[in-house]
Protein backbone atom coordinates (compact mmCIF):
# COMPACT_ATOMS: atom_id res chain seq x y z
CA UNK A 1 0.00 0.00 0.00
CA UNK A 2 1.45 3.49 -1.11
CA UNK A 3 0.09 6.55 0.93
CA UNK A 4 -0.14 9.58 -1.27
CA UNK A 5 -0.27 13.18 0.59
CA UNK A 6 -1.36 15.91 -1.82
CA UNK A 7 -0.11 19.33 -0.33
CA UNK A 8 -2.60 21.99 -1.28
CA UNK A 9 -0.02 24.23 -1.20
CA UNK A 10 2.06 23.02 -4.25
CA UNK A 11 0.68 19.55 -5.76
CA UNK A 12 -2.06 21.29 -8.35
CA UNK A 13 -1.76 19.81 -11.61
CA UNK A 14 1.50 21.81 -12.58
CA UNK A 15 3.18 20.03 -9.73
CA UNK A 16 1.52 16.51 -9.42
CA UNK A 17 2.83 13.93 -6.82
CA UNK A 18 4.03 11.40 -9.58
CA UNK A 19 3.93 7.75 -8.35
CA UNK A 20 5.24 4.61 -10.50
CA UNK A 21 2.42 1.36 -10.18
CA UNK A 22 2.57 -1.78 -11.80
CA UNK A 23 -0.10 -3.10 -14.02
CA UNK A 24 -3.08 -4.00 -12.25
CA UNK A 25 -6.43 -2.39 -10.39
CA UNK A 26 -6.07 -0.23 -7.66
CA UNK A 27 -8.22 0.71 -4.47
CA UNK A 28 -8.09 4.40 -3.72
CA UNK A 29 -9.30 5.34 -0.33
CA UNK A 30 -9.15 8.74 1.49
CA UNK A 31 -7.46 8.48 4.70
CA UNK A 32 -6.70 10.62 7.43
CA UNK A 33 -4.14 11.84 9.72
CA UNK A 34 -5.35 9.25 12.39
CA UNK A 35 -4.74 6.63 9.56
CA UNK A 36 -1.31 7.34 8.74
CA UNK A 37 -2.21 10.31 6.00
CA UNK A 38 -0.09 14.14 6.70
CA UNK A 39 -3.69 15.44 5.62
CA UNK A 40 -7.59 15.08 6.86
CA UNK A 41 -8.90 18.08 4.02
CA UNK A 42 -7.95 20.84 2.50
CA UNK A 43 -9.03 24.50 1.61
CA UNK A 44 -8.90 27.54 -1.05
CA UNK A 45 -9.56 29.74 1.22
CA UNK A 46 -7.56 31.54 4.20
CA UNK A 47 -11.41 31.23 6.55
CA UNK A 48 -14.14 29.50 6.56
CA UNK A 49 -17.34 31.47 6.37
CA UNK A 50 -21.50 30.93 5.52
CA UNK A 51 -21.51 27.74 7.08
CA UNK A 52 -24.80 26.18 8.28
CA UNK A 53 -25.71 24.67 12.33
CA UNK A 54 -24.01 21.72 11.52
CA UNK A 55 -21.04 22.94 9.93
CA UNK A 56 -22.35 21.96 6.11
CA UNK A 57 -22.78 24.21 2.94
CA UNK A 58 -20.10 26.66 3.75
CA UNK A 59 -19.82 29.76 1.39
CA UNK A 60 -15.79 29.19 1.76
CA UNK A 61 -14.62 25.70 3.87
CA UNK A 62 -12.82 22.31 3.33
CA UNK A 63 -13.35 20.33 0.82
CA UNK A 64 -12.35 17.39 -0.19
CA UNK A 65 -11.95 17.11 -4.30
CA UNK A 66 -8.88 15.27 -6.07
CA UNK A 67 -7.62 14.29 -9.36
CA UNK A 68 -5.86 10.90 -10.78
CA UNK A 69 -4.40 10.87 -13.87
CA UNK A 70 -2.68 8.67 -15.83
CA UNK A 71 -1.49 8.19 -19.97
CA UNK A 72 -4.51 5.53 -19.54
CA UNK A 73 -6.98 7.56 -17.76
CA UNK A 74 -8.28 10.87 -16.09
CA UNK A 75 -10.13 10.86 -13.00
CA UNK A 76 -11.70 14.23 -10.97
CA UNK A 77 -13.24 12.93 -7.35
CA UNK A 78 -15.41 16.56 -6.76
CA UNK A 79 -15.75 17.77 -3.52
CA UNK A 80 -18.71 16.54 -1.58
CA UNK A 81 -19.71 19.97 -0.49
CA UNK A 82 -17.08 22.91 1.62
CA UNK A 83 -17.18 22.25 5.91
CA UNK A 84 -16.60 24.28 8.53
CA UNK A 85 -13.40 21.89 9.53
CA UNK A 86 -11.32 19.23 7.86
CA UNK A 87 -12.71 16.53 10.10
CA UNK A 88 -15.97 16.81 8.63
CA UNK A 89 -14.60 16.70 4.65
CA UNK A 90 -12.86 13.58 5.31
CA UNK A 91 -15.87 11.75 6.71
CA UNK A 92 -17.52 12.87 3.50
CA UNK A 93 -14.47 12.06 1.26
CA UNK A 94 -15.20 9.79 -1.82
CA UNK A 95 -13.13 6.94 -2.77
CA UNK A 96 -12.54 5.80 -6.04
CA UNK A 97 -10.06 3.08 -8.28
CA UNK A 98 -8.10 2.63 -11.03
CA UNK A 99 -6.60 0.06 -13.51
CA UNK A 100 -3.81 0.10 -15.01
CA UNK A 101 -3.07 -2.13 -17.96
CA UNK A 102 0.85 -1.80 -17.95
CA UNK A 103 3.22 -0.28 -15.71
CA UNK A 104 3.13 3.25 -15.35
CA UNK A 105 3.26 6.80 -13.57
CA UNK A 106 0.05 8.15 -12.24
CA UNK A 107 -0.20 11.41 -11.09
CA UNK A 108 -2.33 12.98 -7.45
CA UNK A 109 -3.48 16.70 -7.32
CA UNK A 110 -5.73 19.41 -6.87
CA UNK A 111 -7.53 21.49 -9.73
CA UNK A 112 -6.89 24.72 -8.13
CA UNK A 113 -4.56 27.46 -9.68
CA UNK A 114 -4.09 29.86 -6.94
CA UNK A 115 -2.47 28.34 -4.23
CA UNK A 116 -0.78 31.00 -1.49
CA UNK A 117 -3.97 30.98 0.45
CA UNK A 118 -4.79 26.98 0.60
CA UNK A 119 -4.49 25.33 3.51
CA UNK A 120 -4.17 21.68 4.11
CA UNK A 121 -4.08 18.85 1.78
CA UNK A 122 -5.61 15.49 1.10
CA UNK A 123 -4.33 11.82 1.88
CA UNK A 124 -4.50 8.83 -0.26
CA UNK A 125 -4.29 5.11 0.36
CA UNK A 126 -3.60 3.35 -2.58
CA UNK A 127 -3.86 -0.50 -2.64
CA UNK A 128 -3.27 -3.35 -5.26
CA UNK A 129 -6.84 -4.94 -5.34
CA UNK A 130 -6.61 -7.31 -8.55
CA UNK A 131 -3.18 -8.92 -10.12
CA UNK A 132 -1.10 -7.34 -12.79
CA UNK A 133 -2.59 -9.90 -15.76
CA UNK A 134 -5.53 -11.54 -15.88
CA UNK A 135 -3.81 -14.85 -17.40
CA UNK A 136 -1.78 -16.89 -14.46
CA UNK A 137 2.03 -16.60 -14.56
CA UNK A 138 2.86 -20.04 -15.13
CA UNK A 139 6.27 -20.88 -13.62
CA UNK A 140 8.49 -23.93 -14.75
CA UNK A 141 6.41 -26.51 -12.39
CA UNK A 142 3.33 -25.27 -13.67
CA UNK A 143 4.59 -25.58 -17.34
CA UNK A 144 6.05 -29.14 -16.49
CA UNK A 145 2.54 -29.98 -14.85
CA UNK A 146 0.91 -28.76 -18.06
CA UNK A 147 2.90 -31.14 -20.25
CA UNK A 148 2.87 -33.98 -18.56
CA UNK A 149 -1.46 -34.05 -18.74
CA UNK A 150 -1.80 -33.19 -22.47
CA UNK A 151 1.14 -36.68 -22.53
CA UNK A 152 -0.86 -38.44 -20.55
CA UNK A 153 -4.35 -37.50 -22.04
CA UNK A 154 -2.54 -38.25 -25.74
CA UNK A 155 -1.68 -41.47 -24.64
CA UNK A 156 -5.14 -42.16 -23.39
CA UNK A 157 -6.62 -41.27 -26.40
CA UNK A 158 -3.73 -43.66 -28.54
CA UNK A 159 -4.53 -46.92 -26.08
CA UNK A 160 -8.22 -46.35 -26.33
CA UNK A 161 -7.92 -45.96 -30.43
CA UNK A 162 -5.85 -49.25 -30.38
CA UNK A 163 -8.28 -50.98 -28.34
CA UNK A 164 -11.47 -49.99 -29.88
CA UNK A 165 -9.78 -50.74 -33.29
CA UNK A 166 -10.55 -46.60 -34.32
CA UNK A 167 -7.04 -45.19 -34.36
CA UNK A 168 -9.17 -41.72 -34.44
CA UNK A 169 -8.48 -40.82 -37.56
Amino acid sequence: MAIINIDAKSNNKQNPVVQSFAAGTYEVKVIGVSEGGQYDAWTLWSVEIGCDEKGENCTTGWVNEYNITSNEFSINIPSSGKYATAKQALEKAQNTSFTLTSDSKVNFFINDDELPDNRGGISLAVKKTSPDSVYPKLNFGSLLLLVLVSLTVLVIWIAIGLVTGNPGR
